[in-house]
């Protein structure tokens, strides 16, 4: 894949993120369901644990340490452990896990995606993106058990 491509795809990916949470929302809303707190506090939870984390280890992106090139062209330095992009993506095929299957499923798989894309494009070590899927489903399993025993 070209930098282009990369680029192309990382945004392609991230807006399906961006659409596929507030979809979530809307449905539980319409269908009245009892996980609709549940889906804005666990997430929401989640992503804040993963924005401190990052910003507490400051980690270095592959870009700066000179170990990938920057294809993505991203500006940010450190805040690369781990990757909020990744998490944020597992955080929401988790949620949507919890209603329809079939989404959360294809969500996982295009978490997947995102994260090789993020590695490729130098934005993220393997261990960025690993940790940042392994988070997000580790928290929001956990929240959403907490959530249901109440």
């Amino acid at each position: 894949m070209s930098a282009r491509q990369l680029q192309i795809a990382d945004k392609v990916l991230t807006g399906i993120g961006y659409l596929a949470y507030p979809a979530l929302l809307i449905y539980l809303v319409a269908t009245g369901s009892r996980l609709l707190f549940a889906c804005i506090v666990v997430p929401a939870a989640c992503f804040a644990l993963i924005t401190l984390l990052r910003m507490a280890v400051n980690a270095k992106r592959p870009y700066e340490d000179g170990s990938k090139p920057n294809l993505l062209d991203k500006k940010t330095t450190g805040k690369s452990f781990p990757s909020r992009h990744v998490a944020s993506m597992f955080i929401i095929a988790s949620s949507w896990l919890l209603v329809c299957e079939p989404v959360g499923v294809a969500l996982c798989i295009l978490g997947c995606i995102m994260a090789a894309i993020r590695v490729k494009g130098g934005a993220h070590h393997v261990r960025d993106v690993v940790a940042g899927a392994v988070f997000a489903f580790v928290f929001c399993a956990i929240g959403y058990a907490i959530a249901y025993a109440l």
